[in-house]
Formats: C-alpha cells, sequence, structure tokens
C-alpha cells in the first residue's frame, strides 16, 4: 500500500487548524450594532478569542493596537494541547482499503502551536473597525507520534511494527481579508473572512525498535518506507538497524477563516 504519511499528515493538521477556523457566516451584518466611540476618544486596542475553533480544542488568542485610524498591529497565539487525533475515525477510512493501514492512526497523538503576527489596513470606520486588509506571517510547530508502520519479520510469521513521531515547522506569508464591528460597548465581532497563506515545511520523524533488526526486516521495513508518496516536496525515509528516519521538506500552505469575540478598551 502507499502508505502517503506527509499527506496524512497534513489532513490531520489542516482537520486540527483548517476546519478549525472554518465556520459557514449567514446574514452577519444584518445582526451587528453600531456604537460610537466614548467622548474621550477611540477605544485602541482589543483581546479576542476564535469562536469555530473551540469545538475542536484549538485555542486561538489575538490582541489587537490600532496605531492611527487605518492602521492596526495584531499578534495572534493558537495551540491544541498533544493529544488524540481528532476525527481519527475518518482519517482510518481513508486506508480501509487496505488490511496494512488499518490501526495506522490508532495511537497517533497530535500537538500544535503557530505564532501569527499581521498588519491591518481598515478601509472603512477605522480604529479597529470595519473592512480590512492584514499582509500576515505565520510559524507554526507541529508535534505528532505514534504512527503506525508494520514489517515483515524474521521471528514470527506475523508482522511487525514501529512507531513513527517528530515534528514538523512550516513558516508561510498571506493576506487576510475580513471585517471588524462592535456589538456593543466594549464587545466586538472579528470575521476572518478568507486568509490564504503559503510557505515551506521542514519535519524531522523518528522511530526505534526494542531489538537490532536483522538486514531482512530493514529490507522489509525500507520496502514499506519506500511507498510514502508525497505530491509536493521531498521525502528521505531511511530503514536502519535500531529503527528508521524519515526527513520532509517541501511547501505549505492553508486557509485563514472563522470568527473571534473579543473586549475592546
Amino acid at each position: 500500500m502507499k502508505k502517503t504519511l506527509l499527506t496524512i499528515i497534513a489532513i490531520l493538521f489542516n482537520f486540527a487548524i483548517a476546519f478549525s477556523q472554518t465556520t459557514s457566516i449567514t446574514a452577519v451584518s444584518s445582526s451587528l450594532v453600531s456604537v460610537k466611540d466614548d467622548i474621550d476618544g477611540p477605544k485602541k486596542n482589543n483581546v479576542k478569542i476564535s469562536l469555530t475553533s473551540l469545538a475542536f480544542k484549538n485555542f486561538q488568542l489575538q490582541y489587537e493596537r490600532s496605531l492611527t485610524k487605518r492602521i492596526g498591529v495584531v499578534i495572534g497565539y493558537s495551540f491544541i494541547n498533544k493529544g488524540a487525533v481528532p476525527f481519527k475515525s475518518q482519517l482510518n477510512e481513508l486506508v480501509s482499503n487496505n488490511s496494512e493501514g488499518q490501526g495506522m492512526l490508532n495511537n497517533t497523538e497530535l500537538g500544535y502551536s503557530a505564532i501569527t503576527p499581521e498588519i491591518r489596513f481598515y478601509l472603512g470606520q477605522g480604529y479597529g473597525k470595519g473592512f480590512y486588509i492584514a499582509p500576515f506571517y505565520r510559524h507554526l510547530k507541529y508535534d505528532i507520534s505514534g504512527i503506525n508502520f508494520e514489517y515483515n519479520s524474521d521471528l514470527s510469521t506475523q508482522k511487525e511494527d514501529i512507531d513513527m513521531g517528530g515534528k514538523l515547522t512550516a513558516n508561510t506569508f498571506g493576506l487576510q481579508f475580513g471585517a471588524q464591528f462592535n456589538l456593543g460597548k466594549h464587545i466586538i465581532l472579528d470575521w476572518w473572512i478568507v486568509g490564504p497563506h503559503y510557505g515551506t515545511s521542514k519535519g524531522d520523524f523518528v522511530g526505534k525498535t526494542d531489538r537490532l533488526l536483522t538486514p531482512y526486516e530493514q529490507s522489509q521495513l525500507q520496502r514499506e518506507l519506500d511507498d510514502i508518496d508525497l505530491p509536493l516536496g521531498d521525502v528521505k525515509a531511511k530503514a536502519n538497524a535500531n529503527g528508521a528516519t524519515i526527513n520532509i521538506s517541501g511547501p505549505w500552505g492553508g486557509v485563514r477563516s472563522g470568527l473571534s469575540l473579543g473586549y475592546r478598551f
């Protein structure tokens, strides 16, 4: 079976972040409340939390500061505590046509964090209100463990297995289109309409066995590793007496979208 390791990893990550940021937006503008600034002047700070990501245990926080009426700076931090992979049963179905793929993700755990600074250019009311365009940079870190590979053994008629794990980092640049509105004197709603981003990634994964592998077992494990298929990027996988290593490099991308609720002060 062609074990498309990086493709599955990408699916895991995108379930964890892209799906957690995606939402259906209908008739938002009709429910918004327009509130005038206090006589002391516009409120230039706000803190926000993403609503659409909470269901996926992805916590996304932002702080925004208005530098001028039309320009603001934002720093965002998001994370998923390492744990069971979301949608594990659906992902297992992707390899359900081949018995070798069964259980590949049963013990897999995923962790994630990202830092996203951006500069917002407001086209409407300003001071953190109205439609905006925001170029941004995103630094992402993924921690994944427990991806299972099976191989033929010298010592048994049954196959043995090895768990692979490691870290992958990505650096991307993008452009966010959105709108921010007042819902009250201090409450705001930030709508990330769409924010495509693209860049590069690099990952290193290691699997170790509890005993030394024979040359035959190494060759069988190498056959499994050679079946890793990556449409874009480069994969270097090598079996050895202690287990295996996988090095990945290539493009990375995604789309930011969602709703955040915040406090303005």
